[in-house]
């Protein structure tokens, strides 16, 4: 479960510049740690035994009900809870894809990929290829299957000007999950926020699978400030998204290296000289530079890896770097 994920930092000395995990790493945290200093008294007592305040202050954002929000330790903790919750149900994971769903269907003695499935389950935006699913054609499936359960991980949607699935729009359907990743929308992965939105009906049946104190009182803190200065996490989706369409230009251009389209600031690419543990191991140790080896997605072979744009001076340094490994 814990390997072949991206943002292996700690295995690397001297990393200057991290495209490895899917995390936008320029936003200013200073605010943050500031507010977590002067909150870390709160440490001392027990936090609320789930977190309702949160809850209730993210329903309110989202236009929805406090019941149709449960807050969890990342979006991962919400991916084993629905498979707890569904244990032992047909499922299918549309691939390649996060691991972890896979992992948790397992432990929960899920049947995947059979007959019938009673639940999918897909990312959308979807790491590793960046691409969305039309929304229109998503909606019209999931209407004509109503005894099938979507589980939808949104946890990229704010690196994507296409059009998706809303949490106030997905509650209205009693056989969507959806994932949202405060992690990701925020680059805060070692805090662990993520939450549910789905039914109240839905959310129940997951949440008599919660444990108490799930999520620390740091990251309840660490929420609450977020959601009051969500201006200053505001992305540039369009300057992103143009950044993007240039580094996969450029990339193309360079002989060796191959790179798939893609509707987010993730690009998953190929290298036609070695294996993408080569060449993350070569980038690492000879510039600095951290990228996710993909080999480990499955339906990918070795040639895969993935990067999140970042910095039009990051991304030219990966690319420059890139031009070397290609001409050695």
């Amino acid at each position: 479960m814990l390997t072949g994920h991206g943002d292996d930092i700690h295995r690397y000395k001297g990393i200057r510049i991290n495209f490895s995990s899917n995390v936008y790493n320029h936003f200013d945290h200073t605010g943050l740690f500031r507010h977590l200093a002067e909150s870390l008294p709160h440490v001392l007592n027990y936090p609320e035994p789930t977190p309702v305040t949160l809850e209730s202050r993210l329903s309110s954002m989202l236009d929805l009900r406090p019941s149709e929000v449960m807050v969890t330790n990342g979006a991962t903790e919400a991916i084993y809870l629905i498979a707890q919750s569904f244990a032992g149900a047909s499922s299918a994971i549309l691939q390649p894809t996060f691991s972890e769903y896979r992992d948790a269907c397992l432990l929960h003695h899920h049947i995947l990929d059979g007959d019938n499935e009673e639940m999918i389950w897909l990312c959308n935006p979807n790491n590793p290829t960046g691409l969305t699913i039309d929304k229109a054609d998503l909606l019209a499936i999931i209407s004509e299957n109503r005894d099938t359960v979507y589980v939808i991980d949104a946890s990229y949607s704010p690196f994507t000007l296409q059009p998706l699935i809303t949490p106030a729009e997905a509650v209205r359907y009693p056989n969507i999950i959806m994932l949202h990743s405060m992690t990701k929308g925020f680059a805060i992965p070692g805090l662990r926020l993520g939450y549910i939105t789905a039914c109240p009906m839905l959310l129940e049946r997951i949440g008599k699978h919660r444990m108490p104190w799930s999520v620390n009182q740091v990251a309840i803190d660490a929420g609450h400030y977020l959601l009051s200065h969500i201006d200053d996490y505001r992305l540039d989706i369009h300057a992103l998204m143009a950044e993007r369409q240039r580094v996969a230009s450029r990339l193309a251009e360079i002989g060796g290296i191959e790179v798939l389209p893609s509707d987010s600031h993730i690009l998953l690419c190929r290298t036609l000289c070695g294996t993408a543990a080569m060449l993350k191991d070569y980038l690492a140790r000879q510039h600095g530079i951290l990228i996710r080896d993909a080999s480990s997605f499955e339906g990918l072979d070795n040639s895969y890896f993935r990067i999140a744009v970042q910095t039009p001076k990051e991304n030219d340094e990966l690319i420059n770097s890139l031009r070397q490994w290609t001409a050695s």
